[in-house]
């Protein structure tokens, strides 16, 4: 066999294996091959540029809480430690009982938290063991004994102001999902300056903010294609100035099925405006204020033929525009903060994948880099980033 021919069979062999490849990506993640980055795996693309703190923090993997062990994967991406804070959830006490044994357990966390000199974030949510909490009832004082006795106990326990860190009662009020089918958004300014009023008089230096979704929604409308992008001054306007140390902005970016039509929402200019939020800041009177936001990797995963994929290159572009809003505040004179959710909640009811990698495997993903990019990016521009996951 002459050389010629060794080489068109080469290439035809050649040729047939990336054909058989292709089609199998295009089986399996439901994406053509060409479509994947090449992306160089080498120690040398996180030791190069550190995306975080220039600290870095000793045993998170030795902590009792699971959400601090998860930590250790994010240092080992930057580095070093990425975070200047960590959001944690909580819900709100109906009991005496109850307020004295979540006391207890909150304390316990956030002594944790600053055994290793992490600030907290904790989204306080209208929620009990009931269920979801009557706006109206809050308003009306139902709760607020329970309330006074939860941070009073706090505060009996040794918890200091500097270890409560950030408050945010009544996150995302103007969501659909929560139980204020009868209220107004003049409720929820008198729910979050009783909650937060009764937080100061036990710690007095510890800081309060409030959080609201860019997108506002009818009580009972849940298509999140159809909210509207409109001032959130009817929320603020009426909590007293001096009361909230910061504005939290909530943003994310949405996708229809595989299945389905229409166009989604992905400009962070739409999602997380920065004109918008500054003027929500300006209401509160304050100048700091923080992103809630995120980039799925995966959607709808609870159903093969709805989900969607999508690509660490439009993961990257979906984040580099959540740094120009957060460029165009910063240049304005306000201190600004990304609070980026990244929780692998695919197999949860929101079929949603936050996640930069997977659980235990950090580095391990293009992914991966995204976010140790993201993360370097907000730390060149001193801004501060913050993180959810557990």
């Amino acid at each position: 066999m002459r050389k010629r021919d060794y080489i068109i069979i080469t290439l035809v062999l050649l040729l047939s294996t990336l054909l058989a490849a292709h089609v199998t990506s295009v089986a399996l993640i439901n994406r053509p091959l060409l479509t994947l980055p090449s992306f160089n795996f080498s120690k040398k693309v996180y030791d190069a540029q550190p995306c975080g703190e220039n600290r870095k923090i000793d045993g998170l993997d030795q902590s009792a809480y699971p959400q601090i062990r998860k930590l250790k994967e994010y240092q080992e991406v930057c580095g070093t430690f990425p975070a200047s804070r960590v959001m944690l959830f909580s819900e709100m006490p109906n009991s005496e009982v109850n307020a004295q044994a979540m006391a207890t357990k909150m304390a316990d966390i956030l002594k944790e938290y600053d055994k290793y000199n992490i600030p907290p974030l904790i989204i306080m949510e209208p929620v009990t063991d009931w269920g979801a909490i009557d706006f109206n009832e809050f308003r009306d004082g139902f709760y607020d004994s329970w309330l006074d006795a939860y941070f009073a106990k706090l505060k009996e326990l040794g918890v200091t102001d500097k270890q409560m860190g950030m408050w945010v009662p009544f996150p995302e009020a103007n969501l659909p999902y929560w139980n204020h089918q009868n209220s107004k958004p003049d409720d929820f300014a008198i729910n979050v300056t009783k909650i937060v009023t009764i937080q100061k008089r036990y710690f007095p230096g510890s800081q309060a903010s409030v959080m609201l979704n860019s997108a506002t929604y009818e009580n009972d409308d849940f298509d999140w294609s159809s909210g509207d992008y409109l001032s959130l001054a009817p929320y603020l306007k009426d909590i007293p100035k001096g009361l909230i140390d910061s504005f939290g902005y909530q943003g994310l970016p949405w996708l229809p099925a595989a299945n389905q039509s229409g166009g989604g929402v992905v400009d962070a200019n739409q999602y997380l405006n920065a004109d918008l939020a500054k003027s929500a800041a300006d209401t509160l009177g304050v100048k700091n204020i923080w992103f809630n936001t995120g980039s799925f990797g995966r959607k709808y995963t609870l159903d093969e033929e709805r989900t969607i994929i999508v690509t660490p290159e439009q993961r990257k572009d979906i984040l580099s525009g959540v740094l120009v809003q957060a460029n165009k505040l910063k240049e304005q004179g306000y201190s600004v903060s990304v609070n980026l959710f990244s929780q692998d909640k695919s197999a949860d009811k929101e079929a949603t994948d936050w996640s930069y990698w997977p659980a235990k495997e950090p580095k391990s993903t293009a992914d991966s880099i995204v976010f140790a990019d993201f993360a370097a990016a907000l730390h060149n521009n001193k801004i501060e980033l913050w993180l959810f996951d557990r």
